[in-house]
């Protein structure tokens, strides 16, 4: 009996927890499987991450009506996806700052803002809000 008690003053083990998870947060599960959870999933449910970055950036491109964009095209790396831009006219809207953002990596901005390249290595913000601000400058 005191062992019981010495183990409830130590407060709730894993073990505890997660018995609580299956017994009363069973919603949780409809969310899918955690991050890097994909055991007993058919072949094709799970995505390579680079492949996801692919059908993001594809998205954002279509919906700011620049996916046939002559200024940008796309390259699959090892790391991530590796963005090549041109200005078209003028210069590009960006500094060397920009490239250097949380998700992106490898970034350089040529001396006279017409080209620039970056490779995205995860999808945030940043990544969103340099490819916006990219559509909006060639729409213009």
């Amino acid at each position: 009996m005191k062992e019981m008690a010495d183990k409830r003053g130590l407060g709730r083990g894993l073990d505890d927890l997660l018995a609580q998870h299956d017994h009363d947060l069973p919603f949780l599960d409809a969310y899918g499987p955690s991050v890097g959870d994909s055991e007993g999933l058919p072949a094709g449910t799970v995505a390579d991450p680079i492949e996801q970055l692919v059908e993001v950036i594809g998205r954002v491109l279509k919906s700011e009506g620049q996916m046939d964009c002559e200024w940008i095209t796309i390259e699959t790396k090892e790391k991530g996806v590796q963005i090549n831009i041109e200005a078209g006219s003028g210069m590009l809207p960006l500094v060397p700052s920009d490239l250097g953002a949380p998700g992106l990596e490898d970034g350089n901005l040529n001396g006279d803002r017409s080209r620039a390249t970056v490779t995205i290595v995860q999808w945030g913000i940043p990544a969103r809000r340099l490819l916006e601000r990219l559509c909006e400058h060639w729409s213009e």
